[in-house]
């Protein structure tokens, strides 16, 4: 009857660990469902040209590429949820069996545990730590997929998360892989984590004799005829840097996102010279080529 009644209870236990695994893994199923969702809902809001690193390829498809972000945000959580099916299987067992375990010899049981450690340790320690480190990304929401990021120096938008790396898409189209565990150990840049919006500056150098009032007018005009500005404030013009021959400038304007950001510094640039050069106005450099060649000239160094 003692054993009869031994295999009862031993019955009992194993059935509730098969309904709370079952009741485990429906909830988990549905929790990562409701993610899936919220992060589709997300992506599919987004603009494409937003998904770009470079303003360069807005011609590329955009249902083509907003349908390659879905699918590999879909084989992203797949894999996911593999990995914690897998996790919370192994767990269960590892419960299911522990009534066991005081049955099999003493000896034999350090032995195990030693060897699965050294295994696991050894050639498993790379994937364990970028897989738990590409659950922290995910769900710590600190790279997603279509951010733009600056990692190592290297600019672009992330491509794909998976549970072990990253991809990320270069300016230049190119791709740049990176580890989770690279992602989470190292400082990188997010220019996309609250918003997409991209503070712009550029500088250049004036003489001292130059027109101040007409520069700095010229200046604040030069962000408002590119088509990249963001209206949602007006430009600013800044003199931060002071020598006894030359000025320092800065003019800052806002661009919707950082692909925005890139070509409005440059349509600033263009649109500076070509005023500079409209009213006569030379920079603090031009003119110590033009002094230098002067005098050069009166002194026959040319020849």
């Amino acid at each position: 009857m003692a054993h009869l009644f031994t295999i009862k209870v031993m019955i009992y236990y194993l059935a509730v660990i098969v309904a709370l695994v079952l009741l485990g893994g429906f909830a988990l199923r549905r929790r990562l469902s409701f993610l899936e969702k919220i992060r589709k809902k997300r992506l599919s809001n987004v603009k494409s040209k937003d998904l770009l690193s470079s303003p360069v390829n807005y011609n590329i498809d955009e249902a083509e590429l907003k349908q390659q972000r879905l699918k590999n945000l879909k084989k992203r959580f797949s894999i996911t949820r593999r990995a914690l099916y897998l996790a919370f299987i192994f767990i269960a067992l590892l419960v299911a069996v522990a009534p066991f375990i005081g049955k099999f010899s003493p000896t034999l049981i350090p032995v195990v545990v030693a060897c699965l450690s050294v295994v696991l340790g050894i050639a498993a320690k790379p994937f364990i730590e970028n897989m738990i480190c590409g659950l922290a990304l995910c769900f710590g929401k600190l790279a997603r997929i279509g951010d733009i990021v600056l990692v190592d120096n290297e600019y672009g938008t992330i491509e794909d998360v998976t549970l072990t790396h990253c991809i990320i898409r270069r300016w230049d189209w190119l791709r740049y892989v990176v580890p989770n565990s690279l992602m989470m150990t190292k400082e990188f840049i997010n220019y996309s984590l609250r918003d997409n919006h991209r503070w712009v500056n550029v500088e250049f150098w004036i003489d001292n004799q130059a027109d101040l009032e007409l520069i700095e007018k010229i200046a604040k005009a030069a962000p408002l005829k590119s088509k990249y500005y963001s209206e949602s404030e007006d430009p600013r013009f800044w003199i931060v840097e002071l020598t006894p021959q030359s000025a320092k400038c800065m003019v800052v304007a806002w661009a919707t996102s950082a692909a925005d950001g890139w070509m409005l510094s440059i349509d600033t640039r263009k649109n500076l010279l070509l005023e500079f050069k409209k009213h006569g106005i030379q920079t603090h450099q031009q003119n110590i080529t033009i002094n230098n060649l002067e005098k050069e000239q009166k002194t026959g160094e040319l020849f």
